[in-house]
C-alpha cells in the first residue's frame, strides 16, 4: 500500500510557526492584500477556508499566537481590504460552519489581548 503524504493545507502559514510575532503580522498583512485582490467574494472565501483549516490543525499555542497576529494585521489593514476579507469570511461560514465557529471561538478568547479587537468583533458580527 502506498504511503500517503501528509501535506500542509497552507505551507506559508505552517512556516510562520518559527517566525516571530512581527514577521507573522507582516505575513498576514501581505496575505490580506492578496485575498482582497481576488476578484469575487466567493473566490476569496475559497482562498480563506484553507487558511482557517491550517490554523485549526496547528497546536493550540501556535493557533492562538498566529490568530492573534492575524487579528493585529487585520486591524492595521486598509478599510477596503478589511471589507473584502469580512465578506469572504461570511461566505466561508456557508462552506464550513464548524470551522468558522471554531475560529470565532479562538478569536473571542483573544479579544482581551488585542487592542481594538472589540471593534473587529463588531465588524465580524455585522
Amino acid at each position: 500500500m502506498a504511503k500517503l503524504e501528509a501535506r500542509a493545507v497552507d505551507a506559508g502559514l505552517v512556516a510562520l510557526k518559527s517566525a516571530d510575532d512581527a514577521a507573522a503580522i507582516d505575513w498576514w498583512k501581505k496575505r490580506f492584500a492578496l485575498l482582497a485582490g481576488i476578484p469575487t467574494d466567493a473566490a476569496r472565501a475559497g482562498a480563506l477556508v484553507p487558511q482557517l483549516r491550517q490554523l485549526a490543525e496547528l497546536p493550540e499555542a501556535d493557533r492562538k499566537r498566529l490568530t492573534r497576529a492575524r487579528m493585529q494585521a487585520f486591524l492595521q489593514a486598509p478599510g477596503d481590504q478589511r471589507q473584502a476579507v469580512l465578506a469572504a469570511r461570511k461566505l466561508a461560514n456557508a462552506i464550513d460552519p464548524p470551522l468558522v465557529a471554531s475560529d470565532d471561538a479562538v478569536v473571542q478568547q483573544l479579544v482581551p489581548e488585542v487592542p481594538g479587537a472589540d471593534e473587529l468583533q463588531r465588524q465580524m458580527g455585522s
